[in-house]
C-alpha cells in the first residue's frame, strides 16, 4: 500500500503492529483520529496502537488545540497561580459585599471590610436595589463611606441606581467574574469569628479598643475621676450664677412634675441620692417614686414640718 511500511513495535508490556505513515497520507488519518475529539491523550494513544510517524505526539497536541470540536468538550485547565487582593492600609478601606439566603423566607446581606474582617449582617426580605441601597446608606452613615466595594454581579449591584450611588460617594465599585465565588470569598466565607491582622479581635481594629462583652464582668467595674477645676463648669457657674445645694434623706422639698410638656410643684421627700446631683423623690400625692435633678427641686419649708413629716411615716415604710 502506497506511502504505508508495517513493522512490529515491541512494548515491555504489549506487542502491536504499527504503521509507518508518510507525510502525504497523514492529513486523512489525523481526521480519522479526531473523528470523537477525545483529547489529547487519548488520541495519542489511539494513534500509536495503529500508525507511527517522527513528533506524532507533537503534532496530535497542535491538532487538538486547534480543533473547535475538541476545545468545546476539553476539560478546564489546571488552576493558574492564586492572586489575593492588594491588602489594605487601613479599616473601613476595601469592602466584600454579598447575599446570603434565601433561608426561612429571608435574605441576609453581609458586608465585610477587608482589613479589620469586621462583619456586618443585615436580615432582609428583598434583595432590590432600594432595599440594598437603604441598608448601605445606613452603614456608611455609620461608619464613613469605603474606598472600594468589591461585589458578584448580582442585578442589585449592577444597576443604573447602584452606580449612582456609588459614583456620588466617590466609591470604586469592582465586580467580580460571573460564577467565580472565590474572586469574592472573602464575603463568601465570612463568619463573625474570624481573625483579625496580628492576632486581634475584627472589633479591636474596627474601633480602636476592646468591645465589652460578658467577660468583662470578671474584671473589677471601671472607676471614674472627677475632673477638677472643669473649664466648662466654671463658665456655667459664672454665667447662670449658680449656688451649690444638696439635700438628704429625709428632707422635706417642692419637686417639678412634669405632665404635656408642662410642669407643676409638688411636695414630696427625698429618699435617696443617686450620684452628686440625682434624687429619688417619693410623692405621697401620686403614691410614686420620681427622679430628680437638684434644679428641679426646691426646700420646702413650713411651721407645719413636724406634722407634715408625720404624713411621711407611713409611705415612707415602704421604702424600709
Amino acid at each position: 500500500m502506497a506511502g504505508f511500511q508495517y513493522f512490529s513495535h515491541i512494548d515491555p508490556s504489549d506487542a502491536y503492529l504499527q504503521v509507518q505513515v508518510d507525510a502525504a497520507s497523514q492529513p486523512p488519518l489525523f481526521l480519522l483520529l479526531d473523528k470523537g475529539h477525545s483529547g489529547v491523550e487519548r488520541m495519542r494513544s489511539v494513534a500509536r496502537q495503529y500508525v507511527y510517524w517522527p513528533n506524532i505526539d507533537e503534532e496530535v497536541a497542535i491538532l487538538v488545540r486547534s480543533c473547535d470540536e475538541c476545545a468545546s468538550v476539553a476539560k478546564t485547565d489546571r488552576k493558574t497561580n492564586l492572586e489575593s487582593w492588594p491588602a489594605p492600609t487601613k479599616p473601613w478601606q476595601k469592602l466584600h459585599l454579598d447575599f446570603a439566603g434565601p433561608m426561612d423566607g429571608n435574605f441576609f446581606l453581609i458586608l465585610v471590610d477587608s482589613y479589620t474582617k469586621w462583619p456586618e449582617v443585615v436580615r432582609t426580605e428583598k434583595i432590590t436595589t432600594p432595599e440594598t441601597l437603604r441598608i448601605l446608606r445606613g452603614m456608611f452613615a455609620r461608619y464613613g463611606n469605603p474606598e472600594t466595594l468589591v461585589t458578584d454581579n448580582g442585578t442589585q449591584l449592577t444597576s443604573s441606581g447602584f452606580e449612582a450611588f456609588g459614583n456620588a460617594r466617590s466609591i470604586i465599585h469592582l465586580k467580580t467574574a460571573l460564577y467565580h465565588p472565590q474572586s469574592n470569598g472573602l464575603a463568601e466565607r465570612s463568619t463573625p469569628c474570624r481573625s483579625a491582622p496580628g492576632g486581634k479581635s475584627p472589633g479591636d481594629l474596627m474601633f480602636g479598643r476592646p468591645i465589652r462583652t460578658a467577660l468583662e464582668l470578671l474584671r473589677p467595674p471601671t472607676t471614674f475621676q472627677k475632673q477638677l477645676g472643669c473649664a466648662q463648669e466654671q463658665q456655667f457657674n459664672r454665667k447662670h450664677g449658680t449656688k451649690a445645694r444638696s439635700y438628704h434623706p429625709q428632707d422635706l422639698v417642692w419637686a417639678k412634675v412634669y405632665s404635656a410638656n408642662k410642669w407643676i410643684w409638688q411636695y414630696g421627700m427625698i429618699i435617696e441620692c443617686i450620684g452628686s446631683v440625682m434624687y429619688n423623690v417619693w410623692l405621697p400625692s401620686k403614691q410614686s417614686l420620681i427622679r430628680s435633678q437638684c434644679n428641679q427641686l426646691r426646700n420646702r419649708l413650713t411651721s407645719l414640718g413636724t406634722l407634715n413629716r408625720a404624713l411621711f411615716e407611713t409611705d415612707r415604710n415602704f421604702f424600709v
